[in-house]
């Protein structure tokens, strides 16, 4: 089990593809009580992984390094992502004395500009010379954590710099890469920047992709770069069944897509077209026990969903067996798993979230 705790909403960037940038006008900002942290963290003993981040950037708030020391306390891994800006060495040697496991840091390209184009307000050189100084820190220290992830959101913009960005992990001390999708569209501009499909993939876009995974083989540099081609999953990567996501004014909702601080419905463009849904949240930390709106019956109804994708999935593969021996026996397995899903539906708000299908 882990939680995601949102330590704050508010960030110092205008990144163009965030649904903060999008809906800056019904945004709401906030930080996260450390008492209303402290509720939340006596259920830490349930959990091993405690990531601190939202939509907003965790280093803006006053408290994080209490929340990280309480959380580790409670023999919990802690995680962060962060845009980098204020990770300065005086915080980076904090981090790397708490003990923090994961520090993921975000990169929009390979070069100032590109980088600087998509994440508004961000200063590249600052980020490079302060990965660099957690990077220099942990080898004077003779640290192994944190260890040093670079999030690259793959775009239109900039998917043809992926290559490079394996160069650069290298020279600047990054452990490992993830290569991620502009997973929230929230309007059609956003939707444009998207480099996945729907339907196909662009070839160029897969030429990228093939090139950095052999340079990072070849570099020893760990690299996971997410599909550019939609499929149905049984399960999504979020996993509300394992997996709990908590906003900074206590909101507690199966992840963080379903739950951002803005007034209304939220809006996304899916595939083209234009859906609104209400944000999801069981309950408030606060106002009641965590357990109690854990087992809510509604909240309750939504993880029944995953698990009888779950079920008949796993049913279906104990019956099937692991003797695939022809691509026609392939393709009829593949269609059989894929009408249980379709049996089997994802909760209604999950439906148009790319995250339920492998995005």
């Amino acid at each position: 089990m882990a939680f995601q705790i949102e330590p704050t909403s508010r960030c110092q960037l205008k990144c163009i593809m965030c649904p903060r940038t999008a809906f800056l006008n019904e945004w709401e900002s906030g930080d996260m009580p450390l008492s209303l942290y402290r509720k939340v963290s006596e259920y830490f003993d349930r959990v091993e992984n405690v990531h601190l981040q939202g939509w907003g950037e965790p280093l803006l708030h006053k408290d994080l390094f209490n929340m990280i020391r309480i959380a580790k306390e409670k023999e919990c891994n802690v995680s962060l992502t962060t845009n980098g800006m204020l990770l300065n060495p005086e915080i980076s040697e904090r981090l790397i004395k708490e003990g923090v496991s994961i520090i993921a840091l975000s990169l929009a390209g390979a070069t100032k500009m590109t980088h600087e184009k998509i994440r508004k307000g961000s200063n590249f050189d600052c980020l490079i010379d302060n990965i660099k100084a957690l990077h220099d820190l942990k080898q004077k220290t003779k640290s192994k954590s944190p260890k040093i992830t670079g999030s690259f959101l793959m775009t239109e913009k900039n998917i043809e710099e992926l290559p490079a960005i394996v160069d650069l992990a290298k020279d600047i001390g990054i452990n490992e890469l993830v290569a991620t999708n502009l997973d929230y569209t929230p309007t059609q501009m956003q939707y444009d920047l998207k480099a996945f499909s729907c339907n196909g993939v662009h070839g160029n876009y897969q030429k990228f992709v093939q090139d950095a995974v052999e340079k990072a083989k070849k570099e020893k540099i760990p690299l996971r770069v997410y599909p550019l081609e939609m499929e149905d999953v049984v399960m999504c990567e979020m996993n509300p069944l394992k997996i709990v996501f908590v906003s900074h004014d206590g909101c507690v909702s199966p992840c963080v897509y379903l739950n951002m601080t803005k007034r209304g419905l939220l809006q996304r463009v899916f595939c083209g077209s234009s859906s609104e849904i209400q944000k999801v949240c069981f309950g408030k930390v606060g106002e009641h026990d965590f357990m109690d709106i854990w087992e809510k019956s509604d909240y309750r109804d939504f993880r029944e969903k995953y698990h009888a994708r779950l079920n008949a999935a796993g049913n279906l593969y104990r019956h099937i067996g692991v003797d695939v021996t022809s691509m026609e026996t392939l393709k009829e397995t593949e269609k059989t798993i894929e009408e249980a899903l379709m049996k089997n539906p994802v909760p209604e708000a999950c439906e148009t979230c790319y995250k339920a299908y492998g995005i």
